[in-house]
């Protein structure tokens, strides 16, 4: 039973670690989705959806990158992130709501970790904007490595 517990704890959280990497991309699959599914209504068929829906995602998110890339303008940078931000938190916001829905009664605490989570991914989102590649891991003795 606590080994149960402890995987479920373990899934759960590994659930939310996954979303919040992932939250950067949630407008661009957003985008791609909805035009996909708008190109298969207009008898673009199945495969021409999922690809004109991949294409415009990879679209959206390389243009976002373009855009933070080469801007010199903050107001630009700040607009670009909060664009991106924004799906996020809502992705992050009815996530909870929906693991709240399938283990717990409703609450108000329910709405509380739902825009706290809202909010988490959000600032994962400018975090992972705003600093794309983290610092390298620098050893203690890494000149042992190099050898004369």
């Amino acid at each position: 039973m606590i080994a149960m517990l402890l995987l479920t704890a373990f899934g759960l959280g590994a659930f939310c670690v996954l979303l919040f990497r992932c939250a950067v991309y949630a407008l661009p699959v957003m985008v791609g989705l909805w035009t996909g599914y708008w190109a298969v209504m207009f008898g673009a068929g199945l495969v021409g959806g999922v690809l004109i829906g991949l294409v415009v995602g990879g679209l959206v998110f390389g243009l976002g990158q373009a855009a933070l890339a080469t801007s010199h303008s903050s107001v630009l940078r700040f607009l670009t992130v909060g664009v991106f931000a924004v799906p996020a938190a809502l992705v992050g916001y009815g996530m909870v709501l929906e693991i709240w829905q399938l283990t717990m009664p409703m609450s108000a605490w329910q709405y509380a970790f739902g825009v706290a989570a809202g909010l988490a991914a959000a600032c994962s989102v400018v975090i992972r904007f705003l600093d794309p590649e983290p610092a390298p891991v620098v050893m203690k003795n890494s000149n042992a490595l190099h050898r004369p």
